[in-house]
């Protein structure tokens, strides 16, 4: 797609990240969450660590989605892990660790008489260290962060979208106030940066498609159509019609009126009388001719 996006740019910076992170607002519209899956799981296929969050939690209209269980809440865009336990400090009566099997192996040991530590109270994350690169997909001047605000430097961020976030100035913009959607945005970038995408990729870009356009109603863009066949090409299906949806598996009856019954009586056929080449009377059935009713007539002296 021709959009004249900083491709150069962009791909400078994301190869120069040592991990990504995408953040989207409170409430986000359903293309913005597309797209932010569909980015993260293509630089997922580059071997970029990359992780989504949002300032809200996602509402079940995303659940189409691929990925849209792996999007979170917490900013994580450090490199330092952080591994926290739900298990009260003063039952803990050491901590080590050590390297057997050629892997860093942490030892927590409960006191004595203390119940062990689960898995499920193990809670991960990343701090510190060498910051990520992060992108804000989707947001605009009426966009909400929560509490993410006070831990994003929107100065150093990648925004993408169709509209400036407030008086932030950004590392990279790539805005595009002509495109119908951010997928459409994002189709593009990733076309044009030629990476690979699969059919979960394209699947939810072209679903974040139709969902902005209304399924390519009389909003759609020349490039809305031009995505959308890029991301055909690259194995995603279109949904069925929600009318199509709805009475699959099910039979059609047609809605006939009723009518008053009436008792039907066979008429007799109607015969034909070859001597006056006309309909015969009603009643009795006409008398067949004789055989030799079309033969010459012969007449005899005698029988004048």
């Amino acid at each position: 797609m021709n959009k004249n996006y900083p491709i150069s740019e962009l791909q400078n910076l994301i190869e120069q990240a040592a991990a990504v992170q995408i953040v989207l607002a409170a409430n986000p519209r359903f293309d913005s969450v597309a797209a932010a899956l569909a980015f993260k799981l293509a630089l997922q296929k580059r071997g970029k660590p990359v992780n989504v969050i949002a300032a809200s939690a996602m509402t079940v209209e995303f659940n189409r989605l691929v990925g849209v269980e792996t999007i979170g809440q917490k900013n994580e865009s450090g490199s330092n892990l952080v591994i926290s336990l739900n298990y009260p400090l003063d039952q803990i009566e050491k901590v080590s660790y050590n390297d057997e099997g050629g892997h860093l192996n942490l030892v927590v040991e409960p006191k004595a008489g203390a119940p062990r530590v689960e898995r499920n109270q193990a809670e991960f994350s990343y701090q510190g260290g060498q910051s990520g690169l992060t992108f804000i997909i989707g947001a605009n001047n009426n966009s909400d962060f929560g509490s993410l605000n006070k831990e994003l430097n929107f100065n150093e961020a990648v925004f993408i979208g169709q509209t400036q976030v407030g008086s932030a100035v950004g590392r990279l913009n790539i805005l595009d106030q002509q495109a119908s959607s951010n997928c459409e945005i994002m189709t593009a970038l990733i076309s044009d940066l030629g990476w690979m995408a699969d059919e979960d990729i394209a699947g939810n870009l072209l679903l974040g498609l139709e969902n902005a356009t209304r399924n390519f109603s009389g909003e759609a863009s020349a490039d809305a159509f031009e995505a959308a066949a890029i991301c055909l090409r690259w194995g995603a299906k279109r949904a069925a019609s929600f009318a199509n949806r709805e009475n699959q598996g099910r039979t059609f009856t047609p809605n006939i009126p009723n009518r008053p019954k009436t008792n039907f009586r066979p008429q007799p056929a109607k015969t034909f009388d070859n001597r006056t080449n006309k309909p015969a009377a009603t009643g009795n059935p006409a008398t067949p001719a004789s055989p030799d009713w079309l033969e010459p007539k012969v007449y005899k002296s005698s029988e004048i």
